[in-house]
């Protein structure tokens, strides 16, 4: 199990950082991706990832004059990609809105496989602190923007 509990969380990171450090998205400024395991290890090693960055790019690989933390949401922005809501855990979740902003983040199944939960959103659901329009970005408003769609289908 430990491919899936601690392997799998730390490759998404490593495809966010290598999207990031390669240039994808300010080569493909419309491009809008994904990722699942609500971005893996990213979230919790954005502070290295970026010192990395900043202090030692001849290590990163960098192709790209953009800082990993610009691709975050802010104040006035939601994060330039997206991540699945996937995280087993409501305060990992409230990190994933503090990084990426409600309209970045995906209901996440982990369908068809064993680590998902055994009801999709229910977790979201129960997290008092969510506001309704919070709610209705992760459970299905986010997911209808990746898409391109402006409401659900009749």
């Amino acid at each position: 199990w430990l491919p899936w509990l601690v392997g799998m969380p730390a490759e998404t990171s490593r495809a966010i950082c290598s999207v990031i450090f390669g240039g994808v998205l300010e080569r493909l400024p419309h491009l809008k991706i994904g990722f699942a395991h609500g971005g893996g290890s990213f979230p919790g090693t954005i502070g290295r990832i970026e010192h990395g960055y900043n202090v030692r790019p001849d290590l990163c690989s960098i192709d790209n004059p953009v800082n990993p933390r610009q691709y975050l949401a802010t104040e006035t922005h939601p994060a330039k990609f997206y991540v699945d809501s996937l995280v087993h855990d409501p305060s990992a979740l409230e990190r994933l809105l503090t990084l990426f902003g409600s309209q970045r983040i995906m209901l996440g199944s982990d369908y068809p496989f064993p680590l998902g939960e055994a009801e999709p959103g229910a977790m979201i659901e129960t997290m008092q602190s969510l506001s309704a329009e919070i709610r209705d970005n992760l459970l299905y408003k986010s997911a209808l923007d990746f898409l391109g769609l402006s409401s659900l289908p009749e």
